[in-house]
């Protein structure tokens, strides 16, 4: 495994099951990569340091539209609204 699939790969692993193949290959390649071990260091840290902060609260009505909104940008509808745009 190369720097970047590590970089490209490395939060979607980081509460994965340790155990599955793309996770092992990772772990093969943070022990011997200072690079990319600082890399995941450094995330690991920045997690825990926003997760030290309170959520913040969002109105009920914000939180709605926001929700509808994604749902209308990323919902079933997208795929064929980009096919007539095509």
């Amino acid at each position: 495994m190369k720097c970047k699939e590590v970089y490209l790969h490395i939060c979607d692993n980081l509460d994965a099951d340790l155990n599955s193949a793309r996770c092992r290959e990772i772990l093969r390649h943070l022990g011997a990569c200072p690079d990319c071990a600082a890399f995941l260091d450094s995330v690991r840290k920045t997690v825990t340091f926003y997760q030290s902060f309170p959520s913040p609260k969002v109105p009920r009505k914000a939180h709605r539209n926001l929700v509808h909104t994604i749902s209308r940008a990323w919902g079933p509808s997208r795929k064929r609204r980009r096919r007539i745009a095509q």
